[in-house]
């Protein structure tokens, strides 16, 4: 005998399931989110030091190029980088940072000489910080000496405090 009245069952979810899996998605981003802001907060330090680098790279093929020195002024209360006078072209570009950022420098100018390397101490550690969004993040550039070598790491001294060279690892 065929069963033409039986009622076929609707697909569809329950108010409890949906619940359940409303709290679980709730539980997820609530721990997701704070990673997430970390990350991107880390992205914009290290993209913050990279323009630094390429502004002090620029400056010392500046330097080499012209066969003069050149020298850069690190603004850390309006937090730029910028030629040090209206003759030196040694930045193509004056590197404006984000005001929530802190530009800390051991030096407030730095000379590279036609050599491409810097003469005086101390040795210049610009440390570029995030410390909104709960993680202070931390990066710094130090420029040797000696040769005008440039080497990144992450700061581990305190900040507002003189840089060293050797708090940057």
């Amino acid at each position: 005998m065929w069963l033409w009245h039986v009622r076929k069952q609707e697909p569809g979810f329950t108010l409890t399931e949906v619940i359940v899996v409303t709290v679980i998605v709730g539980v997820i981003g609530a721990l997701a989110v704070p990673s997430f802001f970390s990350l991107l907060n880390r992205n914009r330090v290290n993209q913050a030091v990279g323009e630094i680098e390429g502004a002090l790279r620029e400056a010392q093929k500046g330097a080499i190029r012209t066969s003069r020195s050149c020298t850069i002024s690190i603004d850390t209360t309006n937090t730029r980088i910028s030629n040090n006078s209206a003759n030196d072209n040694c930045l193509l570009t004056t590197r404006n940072f984000d005001s929530d950022f802190t530009l800390t420098s051991s030096r407030p100018t730095i000379t590279f000489s036609s050599k491409g390397n810097i003469a005086l101490d101390p040795t210049p550690v610009i440390v570029m910080s995030f410390p909104n969004g709960g993680s202070n993040q931390q990066r710094c550039v130090v420029i040797e000496n000696t040769l005008g070598l440039m080497r990144t790491g992450d700061y581990s001294g305190t900040i507002p405090a003189v840089p060293l060279p050797d708090d940057c690892q």
